[in-house]
């Protein structure tokens, strides 16, 4: 219908289409809906199979088909009487002709279109199918990673309290409730994918004020918090093991004075961590579980959005982390 408003628009300087024409696009353009639907049918099975010889294969068998399903449209509409009589003396010429109707490159021009069509929505369906299986892969691979964390979290601060018990100090009392609170942020927030960075951080205050209970004067721990504000939000439990690892690797087992140095400082949208602290001279860092744990979810959680610098001169270790936050 709009190529007859065209060409009577450009051609005949009348706008608008005539009755003949009117009833005509509606008579065959009905019956071209129904073939092309099913050539659509046919091929969007042939992808399903994702063979290249059964694709062309329906193409070629719809060209056959199309032939005769014109021959029996024609004979049709030339015997339905509510049609005008133009329509039904043109359909009935038509049909005694013997050619194909429709010329080749018009019928192939119809047929790429469909074809390229129905391609395109099938690939789209398929992309969309394989981002919702890579998202649910990484749900997955958090939900993973997290649970290794928890256990290995929990295992090194009991150490810490089983050694205050033994020596009924009277810190382990203060020690036991600051792991409470730790306690019931893991079991309220560390499944949520996001949090107040501002609850995170004062996770980590408690979990310093543990190990400097823990650790007493024996070596020196400075916390040093900077711009945390209430808005910015971030993954739960990620800056954690780099903390843990300064104090479980570095200087559990230091004989003299060692140090661990942790400043953690907001600007604008991003976030950066540094940890430094001293080696111990009779334990060789290593990064464990957890360090291998929060590398991953870096990848998954910030990809292209993090920088992760870890330095080790042999006297001091070091961690550097931008994070773009969200």
């Amino acid at each position: 219908m709009l190529s007859n408003f065209e060409y009577n628009f450009w051609e005949n300087n009348y706008f608008g289409i005539s009755n003949y024409e009117l009833e005509f696009s509606l008579v065959y353009g009905t019956c071209n809906l129904v073939a092309f639907l099913l050539f659509y049918r046919a091929l969007q099975y042939s992808l399903q199979k994702d063979k290249l010889w059964i694709y062309l294969f329906i193409i070629a068998l719809f060209l056959v088909f199309h032939f005769f399903y014109k021959k029996a449209t024609y004979l049709l509409i030339s015997n339905l009487s509510f049609l005008s009589e133009q329509i039904r003396s043109d359909a009935i010429k038509w049909y005694h002709l013997k050619r194909l109707g429709f010329t080749l490159s018009y019928m192939m021009g119809q047929i790429f279109g469909v074809s390229f069509l129905a391609y395109f929505i099938n690939s789209a369906k398929q992309n969309e199918q394989l981002k919702t299986i890579k998202e649910q892969q990484l749900i997955s691979e958090l939900t993973y990673l997290k649970a290794q964390l928890h256990p290995h979290f929990f295992f090194n601060t009991l150490n810490n309290i089983y050694s205050l018990a033994l020596k009924q100090d009277k810190d382990t009392a203060t020690l036991v409730a600051k792991l409470a609170e730790m306690m019931r942020y893991m079991l309220y927030k560390a499944d949520e994918k996001w949090v107040l960075l501002k609850e995170e951080t004062e996770f980590i205050r408690n979990y310093v004020d543990v190990e400097h209970i823990r650790y007493r004067a024996a070596i020196t721990i400075n916390l040093d918090m900077q711009g945390i504000d209430s808005q910015s939000r971030i993954a739960p439990l990620l800056l954690l093991p780099f903390i843990e690892n300064a104090f479980k690797h570095g200087v559990e087992e230091e004989q003299q004075q060692g140090f661990v140095s942790i400043i953690i400082c907001k600007t604008h949208k991003e976030l950066t961590l540094e940890v430094q602290n001293s080696i111990a001279t009779r334990m060789p860092h290593s990064g464990g579980i957890g360090l291998i744990n929060v590398k991953k979810r870096l990848d998954i959680l910030y990809p292209n959005r993090h920088h992760l610098d870890i330095q080790n001169n042999q006297k001091f270790y070091q961690v550097s982390l931008t994070l773009a936050l969200k």
